[in-house]
């Protein structure tokens, strides 16, 4: 960072392959606008966003989703199991919170409508499609490690630490709940509803992998104290994910989730989507379906779509 005659941070471009963090598997904090029980914590951004080239991301994107090598520096280094599957966790929650207030934003510009218009049809399901992606990557993880990692260090910030305290998945709730348009009642909704199906399936089956008792920390201390969503947890929830709020547009959120992309991508070009293997049949049935293997095996063509439909401005609705 540079700090100008004004005292304003400036952020100072990378030149390196791997421009996230300030080494290979770093994290960076995330800023979202308020929503739901998450407030302002700041009446300004905290400091310049990280810079970000749109077109060059969206070429990368498509060169590594089409089976390019990533580009890495020469002072690239592997990183430990830790670091790796820490990165996974913390950053692929990040794009999903990304992605849920893309979604949002859709849904409510159509808010006035029964059936949103086509092309934001087609968005939700290419945002839907990249949050199974997401759970997908975030759930890549040995169930070792995340018994012995990220389930402890979630109890640690909170000993009923839920993933119902996201405030950005309020505004899409009731979607990925198969409510609404996301029934498929309506024939040009079918592919988002098939979408929302596929994101169930792959929910139940990490959870059904990563706890194999099935009980979340929030279900382990229901007889201790009952915590309900609340601005408190929404300020434990953001802080353990690195997310502050404060006012943000368009062009932050875009430029914000497409760094990330970038990340992710080379991450998985790299080292694959499960570098330290899977159980084969061992894994729930649900991750044994076809529809999962299907994404999958597309996981970086997600992540391309994810950040096309991200970087092309919306046509106002008719």
């Amino acid at each position: 960072m540079t700090s100008p005659s004004d005292g304003t941070l400036v952020a100072e471009p990378r030149t390196d392959a791997w421009e996230f963090g300030d080494f290979a598997y770093g994290l960076e904090p995330l800023t979202m606008p308020p929503v739901g029980d998450a407030t302002v914590s700041s009446a300004l951004v905290p400091s310049a966003l990280p810079p970000c080239n749109p077109d060059l991301v969206l070429f990368r994107l498509r060169l590594l989703a089409e089976g390019g090598t990533p580009d890495l520096p020469d002072t690239f280094t592997d990183p430990t199991d830790d670091q790796l599957f820490w990165f996974r966790w913390i950053t692929g929650h990040q794009i999903s919170f990304l992605i849920w207030h893309l979604m949002g934003e859709i849904l409510e510009r159509n808010t006035d409508r029964e059936i949103p218009d086509r092309a934001s049809l087609a968005r939700l399901e290419t945002y839907a499609y990249g949050y199974c992606a997401m759970l997908l990557y975030t759930g890549s993880c040995p169930i070792d490690l995340y018994q012995s990692l990220i389930r402890p260090r979630m109890y640690l910030q909170h000993r009923s630490f839920s993933g119902t305290w996201a405030s950005d998945f309020v505004p899409v709730r009731g979607l990925f709940r198969g409510r609404g348009v996301a029934r498929g009642d309506a024939p040009e909704a079918a592919g988002l509803a098939r979408a929302v199906d596929v994101h169930k399936t792959i929910h139940d089956g990490i959870a059904a992998r990563l706890v194999p008792e099935g009980r979340s920390l929030l279900q382990q201390t229901m007889k201790e104290t009952v915590v309900r969503p609340s601005e408190r947890t929404a300020i434990l929830y953001d802080n353990f994910f690195m997310t502050l709020r404060a006012p943000v547009d368009g062009e932050g959120i875009t430029s914000q989730l497409l760094r990330r992309l970038d990340a992710v991508a080379s991450d998985v070009a790299a080292r694959g989507l499960y570098p330290l293997g899977y159980g084969g049949d061992e894994r729930p049935k649900e991750l044994r379906s076809a529809e999962v293997a299907h994404c999958e095996n597309r996981i970086g063509h997600l992540l391309h779509e994810v950040g096309e439909a991200a970087a092309t401005p919306a046509k106002p609705l008719s």
